[in-house]
């Protein structure tokens, strides 16, 4: 009988704990939410412009530029490589599919290696300068995995600190405020420190980071220039030159 009450105890004590964790992570995500704007004005955001520089761009010059349907997957990439080339690359974020491709001002209708080379480099950057963007977003995907929630003393203030790992392998720590949701420090699973020097209202009441210093290596930080939210975009920014 005693053996019995103590299974029963474990029993419920487990399955108080995996409410206890449940709960957890809906408030990290409604925190996080609020630092944005709100999950509502996030989904009423049916297209996004960005620009940016730095990140280690390895294959292009800085001031590459983003639009992205957040809805459809489908994305414009515009871009300099180091070797001077104009690149306009239409494709899907979501398929990771290439749709067109424009070196120069002039379409490849021929697929070869080389434009697969330029669309695989463009689609790795676009992952990582997305990641930094987003992160509050993506770190409330219910794919997301996350750690337990601590608390830590970064510049004299009391954050909350949380382990995440995305879907695409992307994982770290974030140092957030609970109070405004707003991250204030991401470390990436490779130890690179970054500061987030403030969020912006990028239109409509939507917040993001925009300002990445990255501790170790400047060339690492990451810069938006431009970021600007649209509920309507002509569906030509995805389809022509």
């Amino acid at each position: 009988m005693k053996t019995f009450l103590i299974a029963i105890i474990i029993g419920v004590l487990s399955f108080s704990h995996v409410i206890i964790s449940a709960q957890e992570e809906q408030e990290v995500s409604k925190v996080l939410l609020k630092g944005i704007g709100g999950k509502n004005k996030w989904d009423s955001t049916n297209y996004i412009l960005f620009t940016v520089n730095g990140n280690d761009a390895k294959y292009f010059q800085d001031a590459r530029k983003f639009i992205i349907n957040t809805k459809s997957g489908q994305a414009r990439f515009e871009g300099k490589t180091n070797d001077g080339n104009n690149i306009v690359s239409l494709f899907n974020f979501k398929t990771g599919k290439l749709a067109k491709f424009f070196i120069n001002g002039k379409e490849v209708t021929q697929t070869g290696s080389e434009t697969n080379e330029h669309f695989t480099k463009i689609n790795e950057q676009f992952i990582r300068d997305y990641t930094f963007l987003f992160l509050p977003v993506l770190i409330e995907q219910p794919e997301t995995k996350t750690g337990k929630i601590s608390t830590k003393i970064f510049n004299a203030e009391k954050l909350n600190s949380l382990s995440f790992q995305l879907k695409g392998g992307v994982s770290g720590e974030v140092l957030f405020s609970g109070e405004t949701g707003w991250i204030k420090q991401f470390v990436n699973k490779e130890g690179h420190t970054y500061l987030v020097n403030g969020y912006k209202d990028i239109g409509g009441g939507l917040f993001l980071p925009t300002s990445f210093k990255n501790l170790k290596n400047n060339e690492k930080s990451v810069i938006f220039s431009t970021v600007a939210a649209f509920t309507e975009m002509e569906e030509s920014r995805f389809s022509t030159l």
